[in-house]
């Protein structure tokens, strides 16, 4: 599963910048809307997302994809699996018709 590093690039910037960084402000300077960001912050939950948004926390945080997200498990430890099977309930089907 991946997993987005948002709290820790957060608070990264806030020792950086010395002032608390609410996720509206990170919001405001790209795009992405608090629900979306909340959501990316869960360590939990399973998010679908888009190129541009990574890019654009990238752009926000100064950091490279490697930095922003973290694969877990290690790539090996399970079997390689479909997206549909990963994210069923995120991913819509396509209408191949």
């Amino acid at each position: 599963m991946l997993q987005f590093r948002l709290r820790e690039l957060i608070a990264q910037k806030e020792r950086e910048l010395g002032e608390r960084i609410p996720l509206r402000t990170v919001s405001a300077a790209t795009g992405i809307s608090v629900q979306v960001l909340s959501s990316l912050n869960s360590p939990s939950r399973k998010i679908v997302t888009n190129t541009a948004y990574l890019e654009a926390l990238c752009r926000y945080f100064v950091c490279t994809p490697n930095d922003l997200l973290v694969f877990s498990p290690d790539i090996g430890s399970e079997e390689s699996c479909h997206a549909e099977k990963l994210y069923p309930d995120r991913i819509q089907p396509r209408d191949d018709g």
